[in-house]
């Protein structure tokens, strides 16, 4: 089973991965955070008990 955390985690990397400066750490962090919240909000909408 892959919980809601670790899913939100991988689709965040890839999204920030797409887009982030490797020169500054500080706003590839801050892009990381901004993307994980909503996704993790929005996965435990949908799947309360995580996904099988």
């Amino acid at each position: 089973m892959i919980s809601n955390e670790q899913r939100a985690h991988d689709i965040a990397l890839a999204l920030m991965a797409k887009n982030a400066d490797p020169k500054n750490p500080i706003a590839a962090y801050h892009e990381y955070v901004t993307l994980l919240v909503p996704l993790l909000k929005e996965l435990d909408r949908d799947f309360p008990k995580g996904i099988n």
